[in-house]
């Protein structure tokens, strides 16, 4: 399947579908797939620290984000033919097309399945780290609503929808 688009975001919340869509579009479109959650992971390995140890960092030292956006602002100016699933890479790759996803209250469901945690656990951690992330990026990038469909050219609400679905409504938009 040929797309006019070379460079694909793919952005959203905890538990719209990023994850999922990303691995099956990345393949339908034989494009390569990354994330900025590789680019954190590369950091902490470089670091000496656990995920968890530079996510607790990364609180106080704004040069972990600065460190994984320039990377993923740097990944999309050498290459071609991926996608990216990142909550902020719509913001730092300029010339790519930009998918958001968003989902209703379900997507806390799927957060709690995903990590098998309560409900309830799923949905407070999430909410705690959303508004963690919405004050370091309004900080870092006067990006505070980093998830504001304006800077999105497609956006799919994927409440209802299965991932073929989703994926059949992207491909309708990039061909």
């Amino acid at each position: 399947m040929n797309s006019r688009y070379s460079k694909i975001t793919l952005g959203g919340l905890a538990g719209t579908g990023k994850g999922t869509i990303s691995r099956i579009l990345a393949d339908k479109l034989n494009f390569q797939r990354a994330s900025t959650g590789d680019f954190f992971r590369e950091v902490a390995k470089e670091k000496g620290l656990t995920l968890n140890e530079l996510d607790k960092l990364s609180l106080t030292d704004d040069s972990v984000d600065l460190l994984t956006d320039k990377r993923t602002e740097e990944f999309g100016r050498v290459n071609d033919n991926f996608i990216m699933e990142s909550r902020l890479a719509a913001h730092f790759i300029k010339d790519a097309y930009k998918i958001l996803l968003v989902c209703d209250n379900r997507r806390y469901d799927r957060v709690s399945e995903r990590d098998h945690i309560s409900l309830e656990q799923a949905r407070k951690e999430t909410l705690e780290r959303e508004e963690t992330y919405s004050e370091r990026y309004g900080k870092l990038y006067n990006l505070a609503d980093f998830n504001d469909p304006k800077y999105y050219d497609l956006v799919i609400d994927t409440s209802e929808l299965t991932p073929e679905e989703i994926i059949d409504k992207i491909i309708q938009n990039i061909k």
